[in-house]
This record gives C-alpha cells, sequence and structure tokens, in this order.
C-alpha cells in the first residue's frame, strides 16, 4: 500500500504541474490514455551475466496535452505530459525477474504536426527489480538493488485510426543503474521496438496557438543547496558487500534565467566523502588535513530546463581537488590511463529539482528539493538528495 501510495502521489504531483493553477480539474483536461506492448533486447555488456530469452513489457501512460495555460507550454512546443506504469518480464525468470516501473514523460510533437512526423518522448523515473545480484547468485550483474533510477527515451509515429483512437509504433531504449548504491551494479540497458494505441476522450483542438505569455525580469540568482548521499568505495562489479558510507553534498552557486526554460548555474560544488575519510584513518593515509583531502572540489556549469514548478538538471565540471583518487587508482590498479585521468577530473551530474513556489511568478526567492545521480566521466559515482534556497 505504501508503493502504491507513492505513485499515486508523484503521479498527482506531475500533472498538478501542468497547468496554471490547480482551479482547473483532472476532468478537464485533454487527456490521452495510451498502452504499448514492448519487444526487448538484454544488452550483455559483460562477459559473464544472464542469458535473457524474448524480454518484453508493457507500458500503460496517461497523459495530457498542454493547452498554453504555462509558458513553458508555448516555449516546448506543446507536449504532451504523462506518467507510465511499466511491467515487463527480462527473459529469465530465476536469474533477472521481472521489472516494475513508474516513469513521469514528456512528448514533443505532439499537436500541429503530420501523422508522419516523428514524436519523441523523453522520461526519468524509478525502477522495482524483483531480482538482483545475491551471493548465491552470483551472476547477475546487471542490478544491485532492488529500487533503481529508470531513464527512457523513444521515437514513434501516431497515424490515427479513427477520430478517438490512434495508433503507436516506433522504437525506444530503457536504462536502469542505482547511481553505485550498491555493487555489483552494471546497469541494465533495454532497446525496444513497440506498437499500441492512444485513445482520446475529447478530440484535441485542430490548432494551438502560440500566445506569448511574458515572465517578470529576472536577475543573477545566489543559491545554496546541501545534502547527503550514499557512496562505496568500491569498483562497478564489487566487492560485493562493501558498505555504504554518507557522503556530504554542497554547492554554492549563480543562475541565470535566459529564455522561456533555460537556466543556466555557474559555481563550486564540494563532496565530503566519509568512505575516503575512513579508509585513510584506517589505513594511516595522510598525515594531515586528512578531513580535507576527503573531500572534492569541484567547479562546474550547468542547465535547467524549467517545466513548471519542475526542472531537470544536467551538470558538467572539471575536480580541481581530488586528492584521494590517487589512491584509489592504486587500490584498484586495473583502472589505469588516460581513461582513469578522466574520471579523476571530470564531473558530471543529472538530477530532478521541485520548487515549492511558482518560478514564473516567484522570481526573487524560492525554495527548492532535488534529487540527483553524480558520475565521473560516466560513470556512476553516487545518489544524493539535496535542499535549496535561492536569493
Amino acid at each position: 500500500m505504501r508503493r502504491f501510495g507513492l505513485i499515486l502521489f508523484i503521479t498527482q504531483l506531475f500533472f498538478n504541474n501542468v497547468d496554471a493553477t490547480n482551479v482547473d480539474t483532472l476532468a478537464h483536461r485533454l487527456w490521452s490514455h495510451e498502452i504499448s506492448f514492448h519487444y526487448a533486447y538484454v544488452v550483455e555488456n559483460y562477459s559473464v551475466v544472464p542469458k535473457s530469452k524474448n524480454p518484453f513489457f508493457i507500458e500503460f501512460n496517461p497523459c495530457v496535452q498542454t493547452n498554453g495555460n504555462r509558458e513553458w507550454h508555448h516555449s516546448l512546443g506543446f507536449p504532451k505530459v504523462g506518467c507510465s506504469l511499466i511491467i515487463g518480464n527480462l527473459g529469465n525468470k530465476l536469474q533477472l525477474g521481472n521489472i516494475f516501473g513508474i516513469l513521469p514523460n514528456l512528448t514533443f510533437n505532439t499537436v500541429n504536426k503530420s501523422w508522419y512526423v516523428p514524436r519523441i518522448s523523453l522520461g526519468l523515473g524509478l525502477a522495482y527489480f524483483t531480482k538482483t545480484y545475491s551471493e548465491n547468485d552470483s551472476v547477475n550483474f546487471y542490478i544491485g538493488s532492488h529500487i533503481t533510477a529508470l531513464a527512457h527515451a523513444a521515437i514513434y509515429i501516431q497515424p490515427r485510426l479513427t477520430e478517438h483512437l490512434e495508433l503507436l509504433a516506433g522504437i525506444a531504449v530503457s536504462h536502469c543503474s542505482n547511481g553505485h548504491y550498491q555493487v555489483p551494479n552494471l546497469g541494465i540497458n533495454l532497446p525496444s521496438i513497440f506498437v499500441g494505441l492512444a485513445y482520446h476522450p475529447v478530440i484535441f483542438p485542430q490548432k494551438f496557438e502560440r500566445n506569448v505569455i511574458p515572465l517578470p525580469s529576472s536577475g543573477i540568482k545566489f543559491t545554496i543547496r546541501t545534502g547527503i548521499g550514499v557512496h562505496v568505495l568500491a569498483r562497478t562489479l564489487g566487492p560485493a558487500g562493501t558498505p555504504k558510507y554518507a557522503i556530504y553534498v554542497n554547492d554554492l552557486y549563480l543562475s541565470k534565467r535566459y529564455g522561456k526554460v533555460s537556466n543556466v548555474q555557474a559555481g563550486l560544488e564540494i563532496n565530503h566523502y566519509n568512505s575516503f575519510y575512513n579508509y585513510i584513518v584506517k589505513n594511516d593515509f595522510f598525515k594531515d588535513q586528512q578531513q580535507l583531502k576527503a573531500t572534492v572540489f569541484t567547479v562546474f556549469l550547468a542547465h535547467e530546463l524549467m517545466i513548471g514548478r519542475l526542472s531537470l538538471l544536467t551538470q558538467g565540471g572539471i575536480n580541481i581537488y581530488n586528492k584521494f583518487y590517487d589512491q584509489y587508482i592504486l587500490m584498484y590498479k586495473s583502472e589505469q590511463g588516460m581513461k582513469a585521468d578522466l574520471k579523476k577530473y571530470i564531473s558530471t551530474r543529472l538530477g530532478v529539482q521541485y520548487y515549492f513556489f511558482d518560478p514564473e511568478r516567484f522570481t526573487r526567492t524560492n525554495v527548492f528539493i532535488g534529487a540527483y545521480i553524480k558520475a565521473n566521466f560516466g560513470q556512476a559515482d553516487f545518489i544524493c538528495a539535496q535542499a535549496g534556497f535561492v536569493f
């Protein structure tokens, strides 16, 4: 029941973000109900992984066509907002089991376009796996924990069958990973082809007018963002059972709105790893400034795609202080060379943020919360949650 309640909460939160106010009820929106069957393939990204035969999943996607009540509707070309429920079989019941997912998503090119113009759908959510790596089943290196992040992208066409019914046909790719929360965890990749149907209870308007809604002026803002994450001092494949440690994540940055949906950021990220500090103390490594040398300093540039109170954050940075990493390389001698050097210096982050006050109306100060996956040159490092204050 708690999981079902969480799904309802996330769905309601996501759909409440579509309109300018909550005066509109869900019943008055331009609903579309979609169901798709995906025939998938499990990419074998390691030499010893479970075999999969005929994996598939079914996607139920209740969604709402944006109608122009918000500025971001116009700026993004009137996208369709959905929240998919995914149920699937990974083609190996004993070792891989089943997958369940909840996937908030946006679909572009949905209005004023011919049926043969491809629709593009992007989503980011959570997945639940019934089977994971365990000591008794040491070949499922794909997934190390029951709950993971779920990223999804699809491209498809949508020819009309009747006034209320449309066909869906296209290709998609899904990726699941726990952000190095628990190892081993290679992550699982699921490319698929799919067919489905979309039902519209209400006939959509023939045209959506692009009426520009001006935003209040906004200057440069200063933001403090702080929170906590989980880190495992181990490689992607292990050792299994490595303990988890807290990591304290703090950011100081300046931001500026450009256009209607872009928020550009530049600042400093400070991450203190308890796992690094524990190793330093336990092995009597570094004789002085042990707390400092368990900390990584990063300068970064970031972009927020503003979607009402929600935003999608993409961030890239350079580690200007990462003293412990050289010791990490010595611990795992297989990770050397240019790739190891790039992991030492290149930092990336992907996340979702929710603002408590509407950024289109409250431009001076704001408060937000967010969830993020941090990576080193594309390899997951940790997951974290943060709260921030904009002023």
